[in-house]
Parts: structure tokens; C-alpha cells; sequence
């Protein structure tokens, strides 16, 4: 019995966790450097723990993903299977970055630590080492109507600066042409529902900034994130003035049970609302 304990103590210590982090420093002629990890900690990478041996020169900033494993020589951990993000179904990993703020710690050319948006560097690094022809497939393979709704609008963003960092004007408009033509076609409701609160059509295709009606349904299906200003908004499009009576009446439909404390918030939409009977019956309350 106490053997089988000794020996499970001994396979958890050896066990390794994967891990992305971006180079901090590293020796080409001797092989080995550190890497840092977005929680603050740094690891130890030799050359012999690459799957593959890099074919470049390993530069500050690369981003690198792999598996930690304990050190046998010493405390702490070490690289192990390590491979330079550079294939186009690595850009899984940025879409997987930005469900949590990931930066990093690297020296400047001065030797000062500067941070740096992990997700940010792994997009450029994919951009720069794929063929152009195949930038488009790359990054719009993951979207679909099931995309995560929450992150549309910091990935649209991070793939704007990405693309306008790395590109010539010229190349960057037509490729962020296509990308976000191609968003506007597979969009969710969720995701139309967000760049219509944001104001950013252009993540989604339009030719130009300003506001856009999207369809009545869109609404109906987003009804619990819209406020006042939204509304507002909305009585101006075509479908605008019975959408907002409708809204009103729906946030009054338990007018009988409510009382002061739970009316008074919803006071100023009753300006959209076209049912004199119930004004009158929620201004009698009020009183």
C-alpha cells in the first residue's frame, strides 16, 4: 500500500501542464534561453526540447507553446516539447487568448522589461509567417454562427491592429476587406446585436461608419440588453415606433403587482409608450 502511494506521489511531481509564453532571451550558439509566461513566471528551454529544431535563429518575442515539466536537476521547471507557433491552425490560440487578458515581460533594447499582449504577438507572428493567399482561410476558419458573441468585438479589433501592423496599407485594406466581409455573412444574432450597441458595422462588412437598421428581430432575440438610449435609437428606424410601444408595454406587464420602488427606474421609457390607460394607471401608483 505504501508503494502504491509513493508511486502516485511520483507520477503527479512528473506530470506536465502545457503552456504558451514568448521568449525573453535566448543563445543561438549555445542553444538554450528563457522563456516568459503570462503568469509572471520564467522557463528554462534548451534546443534539444523542440519537437522539431527551429530552422531560424530563435528571436526575442516568439511565441512558443509546449509542456512544463518539473526539473529533475534542480527546483522550478523546464521546457519540454516545445514548437514555435508558425502553422495556420496555431491562430486557435488566439481566439483561445482573449477569453483572459495574457501579457508578458520582455526586455527592451535597453534591457528595461517592457509588457506585452501575448494574444497580440501570437497574431502578428501567424500573420507574418503564412503565404498571403492563405491569411483569409487562417483566421476566418474559426468563425461561425457559434463564435463566442463576448469576444467578437476584441477580436475584430485585435485583428484589425494585427493586420494594419504587419501589411502595407494597400494589402492590410484588402485582406481586412475580406475578413470582415466574410464576418457579415456568417454573423450570429448575438454578435449583429454587439456591433449594433458598439457602432462598428465595419467589423462586419458595411461600406461605411454611421448607424445601420438591422432587422426587428435582432432585438426581439437581444430584448434583455436593451436600455433606454437603445431605444431611443431604435424609434427612429422603420419598425421603430411599435418595437418601442411593444418593449414599454412588456416591461409594465406586472403593472398590478409592482410598486413605487420597482416602477420608478422604468419611469422615463414612458415616453414610448402609446397606451394612455396604463400612463394613467402607472402615474396613479406614483402618487
Amino acid at each position: 500500500m505504501h508503494l502504491f502511494i509513493i508511486f502516485m506521489l511520483l507520477k503527479q511531481n512528473t506530470t506536465s501542464a502545457m503552456f504558451i509564453g514568448a521568449v525573453k532571451w535566448f543563445d543561438n550558439n549555445k542553444g538554450f534561453g528563457t522563456l516568459a509566461l503570462p503568469s509572471g513566471e520564467e522557463l528554462f528551454v534548451h534546443i534539444r526540447r523542440f519537437k522539431v529544431p527551429p530552422e531560424h535563429v530563435i528571436q526575442p518575442g516568439e511565441v512558443i507553446v509546449g509542456d512544463k515539466k518539473p526539473d529533475p536537476k534542480r527546483s522550478g521547471y523546464v521546457a519540454h516539447n516545445c514548437r514555435i507557433l508558425k502553422r495556420p491552425e496555431d491562430w486557435k490560440f488566439v481566439v483561445s487568448l482573449l477569453q483572459k487578458e495574457h501579457s508578458v515581460l520582455l526586455p527592451d533594447s535597453h534591457g528595461r522589461e517592457q509588457k506585452h499582449n501575448l494574444t497580440s504577438l501570437t497574431a502578428r507572428q501567424l500573420l507574418r509567417t503564412q503565404p498571403k493567399e492563405q491569411l483569409l482561410a487562417m483566421i476566418t476558419t474559426n468563425f461561425d454562427i457559434h463564435f463566442n458573441s463576448s469576444i467578437f468585438i476584441p477580436y475584430a479589433e485585435l485583428i484589425d491592429k494585427s493586420v494594419a501592423g504587419v501589411f502595407e496599407k494597400e494589402t492590410a485594406c484588402d485582406l481586412l476587406s475580406k475578413i470582415f466581409e466574410y464576418f457579415g455573412k456568417h454573423v450570429s444574432h448575438q454578435i449583429l446585436f454587439r456591433v449594433w450597441k458598439e457602432k462598428v458595422f465595419r467589423y462586419i462588412g458595411y461600406p461605411a461608419e454611421g448607424d445601420y437598421e438591422i432587422p426587428e428581430v435582432v432585438f426581439n432575440l437581444n430584448a434583455t440588453e436593451i436600455d433606454w438610449e437603445d431605444l431611443d435609437r431604435i424609434s427612429t428606424y422603420s419598425f421603430g415606433k411599435s418595437f418601442c410601444a411593444d418593449f414599454v408595454n412588456a416591461l409594465f406587464d406586472d403593472l398590478e403587482t409592482m410598486d413605487k420602488q420597482d416602477i420608478e427606474p422604468l419611469l422615463p421609457y414612458l415616453e414610448f409608450l402609446e397606451n394612455e390607460d396604463s400612463i394613467e394607471k402607472i402615474q396613479a401608483i406614483m402618487q
